[in-house]
């Protein structure tokens, strides 16, 4: 009898795991979602929300910047209190507290108060993403990490996408005050939903290091051997890519409408070049698990650089049919090498550093998102043609080639840090 319940208990507990992990990953994908909706919808709600409030451009343009100044501050402190705490209170917390403060934002009777509400809400969106991340590259399969780190940043390009059809939504039932309140509501009944099924994975429950100087120790380690050439090549890689995406998505309609371009092509082109993103996002998670990441995103790379020269050399005198052709295909091997390298984001740094790890170089890639947009304003104005301000967006994906090369694979386990975690060579 003893023996028949051994058996029965060791069957089990490999399908209770297995369970467990299934639902970190759906929990962890779906908070990803809700963080895509949060951070997008200002955008699509911008015209009402100016009108309401009385906002000149001048004063949209902080508000809008306030959500990428509270992401940089969470992004690098939530992984410190994760070092105590797990990610398990992270992932429900920051629910709880973006829910909240995008609520809030439904009754803001100013720019000023909206800025702040912005800023703060912003600050627990940056919290959420390296515990979603940790806890979704300890509880997939080996087999199928790649797959499962994809479908995570899939479920944000799918909030992003929804984030545009929440006007339409509230359009008779309230406008964008209920709009605010409604998704910051969604986001907090979600929060309950993790807070009943979301547990921490067991490899991170024996990985994580939660000593008092757990945190310190985690933030010196990502700058020493055998971390300290990877950390640095991460941060010139999300730069890059960061770059790459936010200033396409910011300028693109503008340069095609100036170089002659019907505008409601400029403005289908944003959508255009991100849905050969989300085609990519699965399939590279597949293509990196069946071949590694560096030789599949190096490729991705490397002909997203050529296809974007090509696009800046035929801005204004191809065809439409073969501009979008061009926009798609570029979209899928631009934004699929950006969903990749995430991947090995979450691959270089085992458990104890891993959420740290991540959250700095987030946080440092979006220097690029800050400083580029402002760059390429200022060559417009200069006189810069817009064919050849273009084709430049070949650099920061040619750099981000280069910088993929010099990041080395860990000798850890993804899952649970064993091993020296040395950097092995020609990996």
């Amino acid at each position: 009898m003893t023996t028949s319940h051994s058996a029965a208990q060791t069957k089990s507990d490999p399908e209770q795991k297995d369970a467990m992990d299934m639902a970190v990953i759906g929990i962890c994908s779906l908070a990803y979602l809700l963080d895509g909706i949060v951070f997008t919808v200002m955008g699509p709600m911008a015209p009402e929300v100016a009108q309401a409030l009385s906002l000149s451009n001048a004063q949209l343009g902080p508000i809008f910047s306030a959500n990428l100044i509270g992401q940089c501050l969470g992004l690098v402190l939530f992984p410190l209190v994760s070092q105590r705490t797990g990610h398990r209170p992270i992932v429900i917390g920051t629910l709880i507290g973006f829910g909240l403060f995008q609520a809030a934002s439904g009754l803001a009777a100013s720019a000023g108060q909206l800025f702040w509400l912005r800023l703060a809400t912003g600050f627990f969106l940056g919290g959420s993403l390296p515990s979603c991340l940790a806890m979704t590259t300890a509880a997939a399969p080996p087999h199928r990490r790649g797959l499962a780190i994809t479908i995570l940043f899939t479920g944000y390009a799918i909030g992003s996408t929804a984030a545009g059809l929440v006007p339409a939504l509230f359009v008779n039932l309230g406008g964008w005050r209920v709009a605010m309140a409604g998704v910051g509501f969604v986001c907090l009944a979600f929060a309950a939903v993790a807070w009943v099924w979301l547990r921490e994975p067991r490899v991170e429950q024996a990985g994580s290091a939660r000593s008092p100087g757990g945190a310190k120790q985690s933030v010196v380690a990502i700058f020493r051997p055998p971390y300290l050439l990877g950390t640095i090549a991460l941060w010139v890689l999300f730069i890059s890519m960061l770059t790459l995406s936010y200033c396409l998505n910011s300028w693109l309609p503008i340069m095609l409408v100036q170089v002659g371009r019907d505008p409601a092509l400029a403005a289908m082109s944003v959508s255009i070049f991100s849905f050969g993103g989300i085609v990519a996002a699965l399939g590279v998670g597949l293509l990196i698990d069946r071949f590694g990441a560096r030789p599949v995103l190096g490729s991705f790379l490397s002909l997203a650089a050529v296809l974007l020269f090509a696009i800046g050399q035929v801005l204004a005198t191809a065809s439409t049919g073969l501009l979008l052709a061009l926009l798609v295909t570029c979209g899928f091997f631009a934004l699929g090498a950006y969903g990749g390298v995430n991947v090995v984001l979450a691959g270089f740094y085992a458990p104890p550093v891993r959420a740290l790890g991540i959250g700095v170089a987030k946080s440092v890639g979006r220097v690029g998102t800050v400083l580029a947009p402002i760059m390429i304003g200022l060559a417009l104005t200069a006189g810069v043609a817009e064919t050849k301000v273009m084709s430049l967006f070949a650099l920061p994906a040619a750099l981000a080639a280069l910088a993929l090369m010099m990041i080395a694979a860990p000798k850890h386990d993804m899952a649970t840090g064993a091993g020296t975690a040395e950097p092995k060579e020609g990996s």
